[in-house]
């Protein structure tokens, strides 16, 4: 079911992927700690590298660190406390692509969006789309495509009807 377009819903994203990471990036700093005797270059790259992974992952989990807000102006990235607002009206479509193994909500932005051309450009050559979610926020990519398209649909029928 879709809330009406005025109503606010906020999506966060699946503790189960993030506690995954912290996870499997413990593991592979244990095994960096490992070999650091034989390997220290080794050692030293995972103990940095997948250390760094899991503090992110740890920060995915802090209450209000990542979500998306759909309102009926737009809705609201927020990743790793970082805000980016997107206007209904700055939108031209949502849709499910893939980038690698990962299934994302891709979306292009109207003609004539203020922003970087260039990398709006590199975005499509990658994914098909202009920009994306960085979370499905639990959902599969194309029920939340789905949503956000219907969202998207309500908003410009609405506006219509005021005009």
């Amino acid at each position: 079911m879709i809330p009406a377009t005025g109503a606010t819903e906020v999506l966060r994203p699946s503790p189960g992927k993030w506690l995954a990471m912290v996870a499997i990036s413990g593991a592979l700093v244990w095994i960096g700690t490992r070999i650091l005797g034989t390997h220290p270059l080794v050692g030293w790259s995972c103990i940095v590298l997948f250390g760094l992974c899991g503090a992110l992952a740890v920060l995915n989990l802090v209450p209000g660190a990542s979500r998306l807000v759909l309102d009926a102006d737009g809705f609201e990235i927020v990743s790793l406390f970082r805000r980016t607002r997107v206007r209904w009206p700055e939108v031209s479509r949502f849709g499910s692509t893939r980038v690698g193994m990962h299934r994302l909500v891709g979306f292009d932005f109207v003609d004539g969006h203020a922003g970087s051309e260039r990398l709006r450009r590199v975005n499509r050559n990658l994914s098909g789309f202009q920009a994306a979610l960085p979370d499905t926020y639990g959902r599969s990519a194309g029920d939340l495509a789905a949503q956000l398209d219907a969202r998207l649909a309500a908003h410009r029928a609405e506006t219509l009807t005021r005009s």
